[in-house]
C-alpha cells in the first residue's frame, strides 16, 4: 500500500509539472503574438499619420492580426473601454486591440495602443480582463498636425 501511495504522489507531481510547463509555453506564445501585434499596429498607425478611421490600415491590420491568428476575448476589450480607449473596428468585426489620441503638444500627438495577451482559459481570461497583467501597451513616435 505504501508503495501505491508514492506513485500516486509521483505521478500527481508529474502532472503538475507537466501544466506549469505547458501554461508557460502558452503563455510565451501568446505573448509573442500581442507583441507582433502591436508592432504592426504601431508601424501602420504612424504610416497613415494617426488617422484612425482610414479604411485601408484597418484592413491591412486586419489582415495581419489574421495571419497572425491573433484572437482576444470581448472581455478584454470591455475593459479597455472603460478605461477611455476606443477599440478599433473593421466591418463591425473587433481587431482585437484599443487606442487613445493624446492631447497635441507643439502642434504634434501621439497614439496610445493596448493589446492583449489571450490565455485561452476562460476562467483566466474573465478573472484577469480587467487587471492590466495582460495587457501589453505601447505608443507611437510624435506625429504632426496639419
Amino acid at each position: 500500500m505504501r508503495d501505491a501511495l508514492a506513485s500516486y504522489f509521483n505521478l500527481t507531481l508529474l502532472f503538475f509539472f507537466i501544466l506549469l510547463v505547458s501554461g508557460f509555453v502558452a503563455l510565451s506564445f501568446n505573448y509573442t503574438k500581442a507583441y507582433r501585434v502591436k508592432n504592426n499596429v504601431l508601424t501602420q498607425i504612424e504610416k497613415y499619420e494617426g488617422h484612425m478611421d482610414n479604411q485601408e490600415m484597418l484592413g491591412k491590420t486586419r489582415d495581419y492580426v489574421k495571419s497572425v491568428g491573433y484572437v482576444v476575448p470581448d472581455s478584454g476589450t470591455i475593459a479597455a473601454e472603460k478605461e477611455g480607449y476606443t477599440c478599433a473596428r473593421y466591418n463591425g468585426e473587433s481587431l482585437g486591440w484599443c487606442y487613445k489620441k493624446n492631447a497635441p503638444v507643439n502642434e504634434k500627438f501621439t497614439v496610445d495602443i493596448v493589446v492583449f495577451v489571450n490565455i485561452n482559459i476562460p476562467i483566466i481570461n474573465r478573472v484577469f480582463a480587467s487587471f492590466k497583467f495582460f495587457w501589453m501597451t505601447g505608443g507611437t513616435n510624435a506625429i504632426s498636425i496639419f
